[in-house]
């Protein structure tokens, strides 16, 4: 699930998953609305999934912002935090079937198992009360919704950097909008970014469960697994006129 440290131990984790944070309510904005105005459904997948995520992020940091003991913060934040991280999944899902599977029958399936996932993991965390969803041992609802989690990443990885090197032979022949290639590798890197980050939180987790203290580490790796890509979506969308040049002179050359 994006959004996640545990308990705040790392400060420096915690401000890199509040700028995700802020970064993906930015982006989602600005994609929703270009996603309106175009009627480009992907776009407004993508800006919706990141809106939601926004949510989540606020869900979750936002009362750390106040209050110093975990004991403090009522469990609804958490686990609203959760459902929140679990709904953008879904749409996430969808915008992957959007961009690289829109007349694949099966994609739609995939949709559909991400989203029973989502509520498998919500009800077995509500019915263990494990509300920070950090138990992968006694909590029924961990693995589904790792599931919910990861499946929606890896495709995105997995596709987009399939599509990437596939572009790639279409652009030597001197077919394909090079920015474009670009931006669905940057597409691929984030999701397989997102898709470690799952499995660094699901480390995180075993080492709290048999330890019964975070990973300080893996906390900043969490972190920098949280900001780097929404920066990489940030370049992908909203690219500046000096990597727009980079790239048109790379294509040139």
């Amino acid at each position: 699930m994006k959004g996640r440290l545990g308990p705040k131990v790392e400060q420096n984790a915690y401000i890199m998953e509040s700028i995700a944070g802020a970064v993906c309510f930015l982006l989602g904005v600005r994609l929703y609305r270009r996603g309106r105005q175009s009627a480009q459904l992907p776009e407004l997948f993508l800006g919706v999934t990141l809106l939601i995520w926004a949510v989540g992020y606020g869900l979750y940091d936002i009362p750390y912002a106040f209050v110093e003991s975990d004991e403090r913060i009522p469990a609804f934040f958490s686990y609203a935090s959760i459902l929140a991280f679990s709904l953008g999944n879904v749409v996430l899902a969808i915008f992957a079937k959007e961009v690289f599977r829109k007349r694949e029958h099966w994609a739609g399936w995939v949709v559909v198992a991400v989203a029973i996932c989502a509520v498998l993991g919500a009800a077995g965390t509500a019915w263990v009360g494990d509300w920070e969803q950090i138990d992968p041992l006694d909590n029924p609802g961990y693995w589904p919704q790792l599931l919910a989690n990861f499946i929606p990443s890896f495709w995105l990885g997995a596709d987009g950097l399939a599509d990437f090197f596939g572009a790639r032979k279409r652009t030597a022949l001197g077919l394909g909008d090079p920015l474009i290639r670009h931006r669905i590798l940057l597409l691929g890197l984030t999701g397989a970014l997102w898709a470690v980050l799952e499995v660094v939180i699901l480390i995180q987790d075993f080492i709290y469960i048999n330890v019964g203290d975070w990973s300080l580490a893996l906390g900043i790796a969490n972190g920098l697994l949280e900001i780097i890509p929404v920066a990489m979506l940030w370049l992908a969308f909203c690219p500046p006129a000096a990597y727009r040049r980079w790239i048109g002179a790379a294509a040139l050359a």
